[in-house]
């Protein structure tokens, strides 16, 4: 039964939908399950563990998540529809008007009788029927195996019931008309339509479909672009009442034709998403491995997560999943797994009903491979080698092709052929499915045309990594941060290519130590720093012990290291005389000395900072300097002196618009508030900071700074349970930064206030380790959240056991650290401001 119709709506069961007055209404994946559950059994109660069974299959879920797809339902099809039988479950009691609309209006055609279940394609569907009700041709464009023809049957079949194809819907097999000639012919037998072999074949065609209202499914054109192209055109010129519905890998290229393209399933954003089930890709490979087990398959908790990282490696490809939940009754869901790093081969053997493409993951992936021009082929086998997709001007950068059109047009080809796919964003990027990468990977290591393409990899990124660096380009250098670690990483192990992997590590580090990823920073770093020697150009040395000792700071390794690291750079750029990268070494250097305590010799490094500037000077390296004189003010507490230079600094950062430093000005302002005992205008501050502030890492840094600087600010003002959801929704950045040791005695400060006395002792001991091991100074916040800390936790715990709690936390790890804090501050709603 297509349509099931009762009174006031219908339900359109292959689309996945109901329509009321006349309009579609959108329902959930789930909602729509539950809706059929209830029809199919609309003669009885249907109970609540009958409906978690067969809606949540193996998930533990509130009542409540049923109550709203309930009230969802009835707001959709009357609050009658649907009654509750207290104590039982729920029943459909809505009137039937005409079950099956559908089977009394069928066409003529030759569509298959059944067809295969759509998950998760109800957008294209919709998008599909309203294209076909203004344009003559709608072609549906995706990878070999992405589920193009069985969305297409999908859509026909809706189509076949409609008025509009009184002569039926058709649908013409291509994939193996291999000869151009045989297209119209083909198109003839499958419509029945007679045709003399001594008159022009598309002549009588068109002379017999001209007067037909029906629709012609050609699927699988790809190989075949130019002849179907020309045949259809003249049936829109010719046979007006004839629409086209088409398959294929690229578009035709036609005037009035509508693309759509047919991407994978969705699939689940992590491995343990709650709703996994409602993502396609995972509700097609429950219900194939259903199938494939005989009907029986009950999956427990670690088989949905098995289910859902296969289908987030898999790229949620449809005849990949196929394939993998054929392999389930063998090896298991954990077997298949394990085994995906071998797709090609593990997934070698098909329906034996299938076409020949299909057959194998392997054959569907040449199928797609052998229509490309060979330039475009090689360009494929190249491009694979970046495992984090890749940019115009690193694929330039790769195959030594910058500025030539034809890069260009062979990556339009690939991206035409959905062989890559651009992802969503103001400047072009592009990947490459997981599993197309490893076909492409092995062609290329099977050409063995003498090139080191991992040796090509690593240059092109040291380049990339440089140019993102000179243009301040943080957005590009996040963007291939997976791509510089799969480079560094052959450079390490590879001869001859240390000063590759310097200028990797070095450079990438400038991106993620802004971004606020500064302990994977320091960790490249520290990976490379035994490579630095008397053989390393001089510049590259220089920019390499500048950023060591700048992303060492604020405790991440003792403050001598840092500044000898950053005077051992600043002597170099001397000799080089670099001017402007000797100023960012002296305010580095300056920071550095301040969080020593050591008020002086910050006042000096400022000094040469400032007689730097003199003879010309950009005014963004003012505008960095003069954050550092407010720091150096606040230090001294000469808090309005800090204030002035703060906003002396703000004023230059909003009128070159650096938005990161727009942010941590106005944080270090709320800071300096907050010491002048303004803690209500330290918490507006803060607050207001917030609007302006996104999930990106790319802001982590002041993300990590505005969101302690709050929880300072909250506790001092006497909100206790606002600055604990505060001090929860801080710890990812803070930790991201490596700054979860420098913020212990605010947090010490938020857990004693609120009661948590025992772990606010062992955060004072954490925090003392931090600052001898550090050879830090506290700031004056820390200062005071210590001693607010110990005033609360002094007349609670007694000595022994207050020692005890100090010597805990002093020997807590990293990870201890991170446990304790998150136990204390259990993760709760966000903010509202």
């Amino acid at each position: 039964m297509d349509i099931l119709t009762f009174q006031g709506f219908e339900i359109h069961v292959a689309r996945r939908q109901i329509r009321v007055s006349g309009e579609f209404i959108p329902l959930g994946a789930r909602a729509f399950d539950l809706l059929m559950l209830l029809v199919e059994h609309r003669e009885r109660v249907v109970n609540k563990a009958e409906i978690f069974a067969s809606i949540w299959p193996g998930q533990i879920v509130e009542d409540n998540n049923l109550t709203v797809q309930i009230s969802a339902l009835r707001r959709s099809l009357g609050s009658s529809s649907i009654t509750t039988v207290t104590g039982r479950g729920y029943r459909f009691v809505a009137q039937p008007a005409q079950e099956c609309v559908g089977a009394a209006r069928r066409a003529a055609g030759n569509l298959p009788l059944r067809s295969l279940p759509v998950y998760g394609r109800e957008r294209e569907l919709i998008e599909l029927l309203r294209a076909h009700e203004t344009a003559p041709c709608v072609t549906l464009c995706g990878l070999a195996g992405v589920g193009k023809t069985t969305l297409a049957i999908w859509a026909a079949r809706q189509m076949a019931v409609a008025p509009a194809y009184p002569h039926g819907v058709w649908q013409v097999e291509l994939a193996n008309v291999l000869d151009p000639e045989r297209l119209v012919q083909a198109v003839c037998e499958s419509i029945g339509l007679e045709v003399n072999p001594r008159d022009v074949p598309l002549t009588q065609c068109l002379a017999q479909l001209r007067h037909r209202e029906l629709l012609l499914l050609l699927d699988n054109c790809e190989h075949l672009t130019d002849a179907v192209a020309a045949f259809v055109d003249a049936l829109i010129k010719e046979a007006g009442q004839v629409h086209v519905l088409a398959t294929s890998q690229e578009p035709l290229r036609l005037r009035g034709e509508r693309i759509i393209r047919v991407n994978p399933l969705e699939v689940p954003p992590t491995t343990n998403a709650v709703d996994a089930a409602d993502y396609g890709a995972v509700r097609m490979l429950l219900e194939r491995v259903r199938v494939a087990m005989g009907g029986s398959f009950d999956p427990g908790a670690q088989d949905l997560v098995d289910l859902v990282e296969i289908s987030r490696q898999l790229d949620g490809v449809p005849l990949a999943l196929e394939f993998a939940a054929a392999r389930v009754p063998v090896l298991g869901l954990g077997g298949v797994r394990s085994r995906l790093y071998d797709r090609l081969r593990l997934f070698s053997r098909g329906l034996r009903t299938a076409p020949s493409r299909h057959s194998s993951l392997q054959a569907a992936l040449e199928w797609s491979h052998q229509l490309l021009p060979e330039p475009a082929q090689l360009l494929l086998h190249q491009l694979a080698v970046f495992p984090g997709g890749f940019s115009l001007q690193g694929a330039e950068l790769l195959v030594g092709a910058e500025g030539d059109t034809q890069l260009i047009d062979h990556l339009d080809v690939l991206l035409e052929r959905s062989l890559i796919s651009r992802q969503p964003g103001a400047r072009p990027r592009y990947r490459m499915l997981e599993t197309t990468r490893g076909f492409a990977i092995e062609a290329l290591n099977a050409t063995a045309d003498g090139v080191d393409w991992a040796s090509r990899l690593a240059h092109a990124m040291a380049q990339l990594c440089m140019n993102a660096a000179r243009d301040r380009d943080s957005v590009l250098m996040w963007q291939e941060v997976s791509n510089a670690r799969a480079a560094l990483t052959w450079a390490l192990t590879a001869p001859g290519h240390e000063q590759v992997a310097i200028t990797i590590a070095t450079f990438i580090s400038v991106g993620l130590g802004a971004a606020g990823a500064t302990g994977e920073a320091l960790d490249l770093l520290k990976r490379v720093r035994p490579l630095v020697n008397a053989r390393c150009p001089t510049m590259l040395a220089a920019r390499f012990w500048h950023w060591y000792g700048r992303v060492g700071s604020e405790g991440r390794m003792p403050v001598s290291l840092s500044v000898e690291a950053m005077l051992t750079a600043d002597a170099m750029f001397e000799s080089l005389g670099e001017r402007r990268h000797r100023h960012s070494c002296q305010r580095h250097l300056a920071e550095v000395e301040l969080e020593a305590g050591h008020a002086e010799r910050a006042e000096a490094h400022l000094r040469i900072a400032h007689e730097l500037e003199q003879g010309g000077a950009r005014e963004a390296d003012r505008m960095r300097r003069l954050r550092v004189e407010s720091r150096l003010a606040d230090a001294r507490g000469q808090h309005d002196l800090a204030l002035r230079h703060a906003q002396a600094a703000l004023e230059l950062a909003e009128a070159l618009n650096v938005k990161r430093y727009r942010l941590l000005l106005r944080a270090d302002m709320a800071w300096t508030q907050l010491q002048m005992g303004q803690a209500d205008a330290a918490v507006d501050g803060c607050l207001e900071l917030l609007v302006y502030l996104d999930d990106s890492i790319r802001q982590g840094q002041a993300r990590g700074r505005v969101l302690s600087g709050l929880t300072a600010a909250l506790v001092a003002a006497g909100h206790i349970e606002r600055a604990v959801r505060s001090a929860g929704d801080s710890l990812l950045a803070l930790r991201q930064a490596d700054l979860l040791r420098a913020r212990c005695e605010v947090f010490a400060w938020v857990a004693a206030a609120s009661g948590a006395r025992q772990a606010a002792a062992q955060l004072v001991g954490a925090g003392e380790a931090f600052a001898a091991q550090s050879e830090n100074e506290r700031d004056p916040i820390s200062k005071m959240a210590r001693q607010r800390a110990m005033e609360l936790i002094e007349p609670i715990l007694g000595d022994a056991e207050l020692r005890y709690a100090l010597a805990q936390g002093r020997n807590l790890g990293e990870a201890g650290l991170y446990h304790l804090l998150i136990h204390t501050f259990a993760p709760a709603p966000p903010l509202q401001h």
